[in-house]
């Protein structure tokens, strides 16, 4: 919605009847007060953030005069170390053997330090036992002895690794890994008690082990100054290359930056998600109890606004950092929650009570809820409680999943035959599910709210084909228990009556049409044009679905038919369909089906029914070529054809118009000329063929070719070889159902 739209909507519901244009002079005060509000909030902010902006520009402005003077500084060194190099006559000698002596006094250090590493390990194991345990209460005296001692190994071993790197024998480097590995097991030891506590922080400080918490926080700083100077030594590198050659304290490799600080702020985040995880699973099981759910979350926070800053360095700001990471998961688990789907009522409305809750609890802790970014609910206030009011529509959600779990279990026990009404089959169910919708929809109503409306309509429509959507899925699994189907025994083992309730469904779906359709024509007008047009495209779509699901019924009554026909399909087009009766048993099968179906089915359905078997059998015979053995002899092939399709024409024109069938078996026609036309003249009729049906499949033509007695590779090349162009946008033939038959087999 743009802008102004949104104040047209404004207004609108502000100026909605005659008399209010009397408050439009109360209105224009009200709203010149509230933006003279706005304006000095504005001026206000703009002010303070000018003066921050200055202080910013200033501390700029002094930090790079410093790093002025640190150059010219180290500039001025380097240029005495150069003369002082002059004035010794002896100084390369003095220089080198001043290196070895260094390097000698490194070796042997590195030597000790190897020596006692097995020592010093053991002595911080021994620590580290001592200050095992669980107990909130334990202050782990050790800690900071620990990570000092585990400090001077971490770093010892980084420069051996360092010279290791150097010499650049990878025997040497396997060495020492080898010989660092417990380090590596002890270290990791540590860090994982170190995240125990600062997972346990706020349970520490209830328990009043606060020394605790302070020895983490001198680990956790004493870390990140260590950091800082790593990216400090990185960024020189980068910055001054041409001093890094003359000194040794910058063109030494700088360490890796262990991260303690930010493992420090997972862990908070961490501790806190499995709180909220422990209250969304309570919430879930008793949604009424959202605010006792909560309670941990305000108490957690009052405890860090008082204690923590006193524990921890001022620069950390820590009651901010976690009361916005508190936030922001508070954020999350709600939108997860409105979010859902599945959302009820009860929840919707423990979130909106909780959203007050919330802001009281914030002000307590001298925090504005309604300043604090994200904003917990995402500022939809408005929006929940008009979601609430569809209250009922999630109870209409839970009758409908009732009622279609009644309805697919009847339909796949079939213990008893569907309700008859006027002769046709029916499930009973509906006339009860669009009386409960319309029931909610006048509810919805009286509340006069084009939105409110809408909504709950939006919501029907979406139960709506969510039930078509099942029923789809309920129709594949049963007519697949058929198709799998083999032997007599297996057939007798499903119930009966899958005819009589696949009708059933499908004339339910009219049904359903007609219901939502009558909704639309009675409730829409109600509506603002606004809403009106969209409620009616929502209930469109609801009813293109519910025709939709009726025509995939009536394939899957044909499916039923053509697989009871699968050994007669097997053989058209082969050496005994030249001598059998193969379309003449089709159609007595095909007829015993269709007297079965006419009766129950809805007269319209029917007509539609019959076309689609139409084009099925139509379809299923041109299928015949890819038959094993199927071999046109030119003459009695053409012959036998025109007498199949004759008993075909004579049977549909029974239930249905001529000239509809004879729109579907024209095909045979030019089916006919690719059978029996002259070698030569074959690429004519393909194309011929392929003008008349634009969407012909060229697998399907080779088929063909392929099953001629006096086929050739010229006459199949011939045939690819023709480029037919076929213009875009054509509306599609029979042959674009075949080529979906063909991808989906």
């Amino acid at each position: 919605m743009d802008e102004t739209e949104a104040i047209t909507v404004r207004l609108s519901e502000l100026l909605r009847h005659p008399e209010d244009l009397d408050k439009i002079a109360a209105l224009r005060s009200d709203f010149s007060r509230k933006k003279a509000h706005v304006d000095t909030q504005l001026k206000s902010g703009l002010k303070s953030q000018l003066e921050v902006t200055e202080a910013g520009i200033n501390a700029i402005s002094n930090g790079q005069k410093t790093l002025n003077g640190i150059k010219e500084e180290m500039i001025r060194i380097d240029k005495l170390c150069a003369e002082a190099e002059n004035m010794i006559s002896e100084f390369p000698l003095i220089n080198k053997i001043s290196k070895i002596h260094r390097n000698f006094l490194a070796v042997e250090d590195i030597k000790s330090n190897l020596a006692s590493l097995h020592d010093q390990l053991s002595n911080v194991d021994r620590m580290l036992e001592q200050d095992d345990g669980d107990e909130l209460t334990n202050p782990m005296p050790n800690l900071l002895p620990i990570h000092f001692a585990l400090t001077q190994l971490q770093d010892f071993r980084d420069d051996v690794m360092e010279q290791s790197d150097k010499v650049g024998d990878n025997d040497v480097r396997k060495t020492l890994e080898s010989y660092f590995a417990p380090l590596d097991n002890t270290i990791e030891l540590f860090n994982e008690r170190i995240g125990l506590i600062a997972m346990s922080m706020v349970d520490l400080v209830r328990a009043e082990n606060q020394g605790l918490v302070v020895r983490l926080a001198k680990i956790i700083e004493a870390e990140e100054r260590a950091d800082e100077k790593v990216l400090a030594l990185k960024e020189a590198q980068e910055s001054h290359q041409h001093l890094t050659q003359k000194f040794k304290s910058i063109a030494r490799v700088p360490k890796t930056a262990r991260g303690y600080k930010q493992k420090f702020l997972d862990c908070i985040r961490a501790s806190a998600e499995a709180k909220f995880e422990n209250a969304r699973n309570n919430f879930e099981d008793d949604p009424d109890m959202l605010g006792q759910w909560m309670e941990w979350y305000f108490d957690d926070l009052s405890l860090v606004k008082h204690d923590f800053p006193k524990l921890f360095p001022p620069k950390w700001r820590i009651f901010h950092t976690i009361l916005d990471t508190y936030h922001n998961l508070m954020h999350d688990f709600l939108k997860d929650h409105i979010d859902r789907p599945d959302l009820d009522g009860q929840s919707l409305l423990s979130i909106i009570l909780w959203n007050g809750e919330y802001s009281q609890g914030m002000k307590k802790l001298g925090i504005k809820a309604a300043e604090m970014v994200p904003h917990v609910i995402d500022n939809k206030e408005a929006d929940l409680l008009r979601e609430y009011s569809q209250l009922i529509a999630s109870k209409m959600e839970e009758w409908m999943n009732n009622i279609m779990d009644d309805d697919t279990r009847e339909f796949v026990q079939r213990e008893n035959q569907p309700t008859e009404q006027d002769g046709k089959w029916h499930m009973p169910s509906v006339p009860t599910m669009f009386t409960m919708i319309n029931q909610q929809l006048n509810v919805a109503l009286d509340s006069n709210k084009g939105n409110v409306v809408s909504s709950v309509i939006d919501e029907c429509v979406r139960l709506l084909k969510n039930r078509q959507s099942k029923w789809e899925q309920v129709i594949k699994d049963e007519i697949s228990k058929h198709m799998r189907a083999v032997t007599k025994e297996e057939l007798e083992d499903l119930p009966d009556g899958i005819l009589e309730y696949m009708i059933a469904v499908a004339n339910d779906q009219l049904r359903c049409a007609a219901y939502t359709q009558e909704i639309s024509d009675s409730k829409a007008p109600l509506l603002s044009k606004k809403y009106e047009d969209r409620v009616r495209a929502s209930l469109d779509d609801a009813t293109n679905g519910f025709v939709d699901l009726a025509t995939f019924c009536m394939g899957q009554l044909i499916e039923i038919i053509f697989n009871d026909l699968k050994p007669i399909r097997n053989t058209l087009f082969t050496a005994s369909w030249y001598s059998g009766n193969e379309m003449e048993t089709m159609i007595t099968t095909i007829r015993s089906y269709v007297a079965d179906i006419e009766g129950g089915l809805d007269e319209d359905l029917f007509a539609a029914f019959m076309h689609q078997l139409s084009e099925q059998t139509c379809i299923t015979y041109l299928s015949g070529v890819y038959n094993k053995g199927a071999k046109f002899r030119i003459g009695e092939a053409v012959s036998q054809i025109r007498a199949d399709v004759a008993l075909a024409y004579r049977f549909f024109t029974e239930f249905i118009d001529s000239g509809e069938v004879r729109s579907v078996w024209t095909v045979l026609e030019q089916f006919l000329a690719m059978i029996s036309t002259e070698k030569d003249a074959l690429p004519e009729r393909y194309e011929d063929f392929k003008t008349a049906y634009w969407d012909l499949p060229l697998s399907w033509v080779e088929a063909v070719v392929k099953c001629r007695e006096d086929k050739t590779r010229d006459m199949l090349e011939g045939v690819k070889s023709r480029n037919v162009y076929t213009p875009r946008g054509q509306e599609p033939t029979i042959m674009s159902r075949y080529a979906r038959l063909l991808t989906a087999s």
